[in-house]
């Protein structure tokens, strides 16, 4: 990936990203139909609006930024901020917590026909956020005693609940070697996202926190297969689970990893469930 094909895909991200709402339509006195006190009125309201315009644009710029580091460092801030700026008019935020938005980016991203050059930019974008939702989720920790329910219950009374803030990405691209090639100064990022792009290491992704330090390391297909499904299908007893684990997973070798990392969080009965 030369410096010219770094600039290339900047530049094209910025064009492709432009918006026609750079300025607001003047008021044009010559039209007005109103008495003038009015006419000053909407002129006065106009301007206000401009400017909760230009603070929600800068708004909706700083959050992405803050969300979606390493795609800022791929693509410049320029660029990211016209991603921003268009997010921003195709999906809103829907609640006051801005922390919350910024999940529809990297289909944005994907779905753009100007960025198909660089199809590895939405996983990327990806990992940001499942980095970001992880840093967000709720601090707990192993409950060790819950452990002696593994020899205590029945397997179809038996429930396990990773940590809340586990993440889990599957991509067809490098993107954990991608994310450290963004990391650090700059001027060394085009030389490592190339080799990490060469080097064509793909997979499943986990990110976690231990205990508030953020981590992330690939997983094995099995093992990421059925993490995926303990975060999706919380209501199942773990005989139903092992029941549907895929070929080739070793649960008792996963276990003893998922409490050595602190991936686990605790594990209940039917019972506690109700």
């Amino acid at each position: 990936m030369s410096q010219s094909t770094e600039l290339a895909r900047q530049q094209a991200v910025l064009a492709a990203c432009r918006t026609p709402h750079d300025a607001a339509a003047p008021w044009d006195e010559s039209q007005a139909c109103w008495p003038a006190l009015l006419a000053a009125r909407l002129q006065t309201d106009a301007a206000g609006l401009r400017a909760y315009q230009l603070n929600a644009q800068a708004t909706a710029q700083r959050v992405i930024a803050g969300h979606f580091p390493t795609l800022q460092a791929m693509l410049g801030d320029d660029a990211l901020k016209a991603l921003a700026l268009i997010l921003w008019q195709e999906a809103p935020p829907s609640c006051g917590d801005l922390g919350e938005w910024g999940a529809g980016l990297p289909d944005l991203i994907g779905r753009h026909a100007d960025l198909q050059a660089w199809p590895w930019l939405a996983d990327c974008a990806r990992l940001d956020w499942a980095r970001h939702q992880c840093e967000r989720a709720a601090d707990v920790s192993l409950d060790t005693p819950s452990l002696n329910l593994l020899a205590e219950a029945e397997p179809e009374q038996l429930h396990m609940a990773l940590q809340p803030c586990m993440q889990l990405l599957a991509s067809d691209w490098p993107v954990l070697a991608l994310w450290e090639a963004h990391q650090g100064p700059a001027e060394g990022h085009e030389e490592a996202a190339r080799l990490a792009l060469q080097d064509g290491s793909t997979g499943d992704v986990v990110i976690w926190r231990n205990p508030w330090l953020l981590q992330m390391a690939p997983a094995a297909p099995a093992d990421a297969q059925w993490m995926k499904a303990l975060i999706e299908q919380r209501d199942q007893p773990l005989s139903s689970l092992l029941n549907h684990a895929p070929m080739g997973f070793d649960f008792s070798a996963w276990l003893n990893r998922a409490v050595a990392q602190g991936w686990l969080w605790r594990l209940s009965t039917t019972a506690d469930q109700a």
